[in-house]
């Protein structure tokens, strides 16, 4: 510092000059520098931006004929630019389309993301929407490396350098004056450049001193800055415009999609080539596909319908809409066959979708099954004819009591015609004096109630008086309300007057059969004395028959003898047949309080020792199976058994009787059987055997014709039945039943 202090003032103004010059010079290079890569890297991003909007709208043929080929013969093209390291398409679900990378280049593309045009580590990154008529069909990705820029500022740096040389030259040679007239200029434009660098601020303006070219210079940053400043308002403008179509446009096909997939109906979309774009729910469930299996196919790949009756192919309504750009709507009895081969019948109907030009870009496709439809059609068709061919009157009335239909069951039991009566008052059929009971009805119908079978009198016609039941039903239109009632009505005037006629039989029957037990009781009880009051003097007439032979022994002839014998024998016979008799007469209903626990098996014993002596003369032999204790009377079973195995051992053949009583129990009763071997019986009397006093071998085997008829009263008295199964020679079965209802076994065997 010293050595400068001592210097001349010329050159200390010199090394002044020159110091503050070159650093002069040195500030303005580097303003120079900076304020051109500010301004070409605008400048690329500008030149960038629009080579990226031009290859965009050149793709969109390409996209919307899905033509990869075209779309990477137009990325092809930017070869042309060396840096433009890597180029894409991209389609709307991320799937590449297209692309291009710069030859040696060994990276891929960038992924798409959102719309943005910015710098990176790698390059400056650009993605750009690809749109058709204002619909967004794609996404063009660019990747520029900065090797241009680097170019670039190299290129200005030398330029610079020797502007500054120059300056230098000419600073020196210049007075310091020239010097501030020049820095001051660069130094403010410096400044300006710098603070738009720094704030993004395009509003800002460079200070003009001079008109010369520094003086230009500024004018020409400045109207740099006002055309940067305006583009980024209208690139500003741009955006939020674009910003806000997206959205509606997100949020209106949100809205359909939502409403679509709402909808009952079944609803498909297809382009212009007829190739699925959208399936809602319904529609996914009618087919019995999955979305991933419909989007992308051909509609007939996935849409297969059929005639209903002549099972011919139906052409699709979506290919008759492409071709002839109209709705159309399918014919009657469709049947869609859904991939698992279930049919389903459909109505269906299909229209064109338009772009704003006009031309047909797709197709939609409405369909819905029409199987409840059927049933419904079916069943009311099936109502309408069973209500036709009733033979009961069914009809309706409005809640004035006014008819509205008329059956023909209806026209045959009154005798009015449908266009008679339909739009007449109901009383047309009521009796007269019978308005209160149509109110009545009619005030039930308004409080929604039934009426069921209600026994009345109508009028025909002709004024004839029916009995009738009528049963009545509120009707209710589709939102509740009662809006009349239907009415049922059954001609019963042949049932009340047969029921008249029965109440009057059995009102006979009743007085018949009181007199009738009137006399079966006289009847028994003339029996009962009969058969006790005879007994006295047949006994008086074979002790004093007896006692005459005793008494004058030799003074009878054998004629005389034999007379004694025939009337001692026949009143013998009288005897017994008075006491069957009497056995017979005392079986009858009653006796309940004599009823005891019975071991049939006692029975039975006592029944052997009764017939002892006709067993030991027979040589019969008598079996039984363990026979189970009833509650009865014991006076009732031991005739029973007693009369079946004596004429089992009465009737027997050559050979020794063989007796079994057996029992089982079949169908909730106990059938009992008295099986014998002896001489049978024809089966033409098999029923006239039961009868009284009914024998068939006369009086070569003594009996009374009683004993059979004894067994069947008892057997009836505790509502069972008997009979015999025998053919002649072959032995007898005398089989009875006592139902459990009248008999109970009291105890294991």
């Amino acid at each position: 510092m010293r050595t400068f202090r001592d210097m001349p003032i010329k050159q200390k103004l010199t090394v002044i000059i020159m110091s503050v010059t070159a650093a002069a010079l040195v500030l303005t290079g580097l303003g120079i520098v900076i304020s051109d890569s500010l301004l070409f890297r605008a400048t690329m991003r500008r030149d960038i931006s629009a080579l990226a909007q031009i290859v965009a709208d050149n793709s969109t043929a390409a996209l919307a004929f899905d033509d990869p080929r075209a779309a990477t013969e137009t990325l092809a093209s930017l070869k042309a630019r060396p840096h433009l390291t890597a180029a894409c398409i991209y389609l709307l679900n991320g799937a590449m389309f297209a692309s291009y990378l710069r030859p040696g280049e060994s990276g891929g593309c960038p992924a798409a993301t959102q719309d943005q045009l910015r710098f990176t580590s790698s390059g400056l990154l650009i993605h750009r929407p690809v749109d058709l008529n204002g619909r967004r069909i794609g996404t063009l990705v660019m990747l520029y490396d900065l090797g241009e820029i680097s170019e670039h500022i190299r290129l200005y740096a030398q330029a610079v350098l020797f502007v500054l040389l120059v300056s230098s030259a000419m600073a020196f040679l210049l007075s310091s004056r020239l010097r501030a007239i020049i820095a001051e200029p660069i130094a403010q434009l410096a400044q300006a450049t710098t603070a738009v660098s720094e704030t993004r601020d395009y509003s800002i303006r460079a200070q003009k001193l001079s008109d010369d070219e520094l003086g230009k210079l500024a004018d020409d940053f400045n109207e740099m800055l006002a055309r940067i400043q305006s583009q980024d308002d209208e690139l500003r403008k741009a955006l939020l415009a674009q910003a806000a179509a997206l959205q509606q446009t997100q949020e209106v096909r949100d809205s359909l999609r939502t409403t679509l997939a709402s909808i009952g109906d079944a609803v498909m979309s297809t382009d212009a080539e007829g190739r699925v774009v959208f399936v809602n729910p319904v529609a996914l469930k009618l087919l019995g596909m999955a979305e991933a299996d419909v989007i992308g196919k051909h509609l007939d790949q996935v849409f297969h319908i059929v005639n209903e009756f002549s099972r011919a192919e139906v052409e699709s309504p979506v290919t008759k809409v492409l071709r002839e750009g109209r709705i159309v709507d399918l014919a009657n009895h469709t049947i869609l066959i859904t991939q698992d081969g279930t049919e389903i019948p459909i109505a269906d109907s299909g229209a064109p979708i338009r772009s704003q030009n006009g031309s047909v870009q797709g197709t939609v496709l409405v369909f819905r099954d029409v199987t409840a439809r059927r049933r419904a059609e079916q069943t009311s068709v099936l109502l309408a004819t069973v209500v036709e061919s009733s033979d009961d009157a069914i009809f309706s009335k409005d809640l004035n009591g006014i008819v509205t239909s008329w059956n023909r069951g209806a026209e045959r039991i009154f005798g009015f015609s449908a266009d008679e009566i339909i739009g007449r008052s109901i009383l047309a059929i009521f009796p007269d004096g019978q308005t209160e009971e149509l109110a009545d009805i009619l005030e039930c119908t308004r409080r929604g109630e039934r009426i069921e079978h209600r026994e009345t009198v109508r009028r025909t016609k002709a004024g004839e008086l029916l009995n009738v039941s009528v049963t009545i039903s509120p009707m209710q239109d589709p939102l509740g309300r009662i809006m009349g009632a239907s009415a049922v009505s059954r001609d019963i005037t042949d049932q009340v007057r047969a029921a008249e006629r029965l109440a009057r039989l059995n009102a006979d029957l009743q007085r018949s059969n009181e007199s009738l037990a009137l006399n079966n009781q006289d009847l028994e009880r003339f029996a009962f004395i009969a058969s006790h009051d005879l007994q006295e003097p047949l006994r008086m007439i074979t002790a004093y028959s007896q006692l005459l032979i005793g008494s004058y022994p030799g003074q009878f002839d054998k004629d005389a003898t034999m007379f004694v014998g025939t009337i001692v024998e026949g009143t013998r016979r009288m005897r017994e047949l008075l006491t069957d008799l009497l056995a017979y007469t005392e079986i009858r209903a009653g006796n309940e309080e004599l009823a005891e626990v019975v071991d049939l098996n006692l029975v039975l014993d006592d029944v052997r020792q009764n017939l002892k002596a006709a067993i030991d003369e027979s040589g019969a032999i008598v079996t039984n199976d363990i026979l189970p204790k009833l509650r009865a009377y014991r006076g009732h079973f031991q005739p029973l058994f007693q009369n079946l195995i004596g004429n089992a051992i009465k009737y027997r053949g050559e050979r020794p009787p063989r007796i079994h009583v057996s029992v089982q129990e079949e169908d909730g009763k106990l059938r009992f059987a008295v099986s014998d071997n002896g001489m049978g019986i024809e089966p033409s009397y098999h029923k006239q055997i039961f009868e009284v006093f009914k024998r068939l071998h006369g009086k070569k085997i003594p009996g009374t014709g009683v004993g059979l008829a004894i067994c069947q009263r008892i057997v009836e008295r505790y509502g069972g039945r008997i009979w015999v199964e025998s053919q002649p020679e072959q032995g007898a079965t005398f089989l009875f039943t006592l139902p459990n209802v009248a008999v109970h076994t009291a105890g294991e065997n």
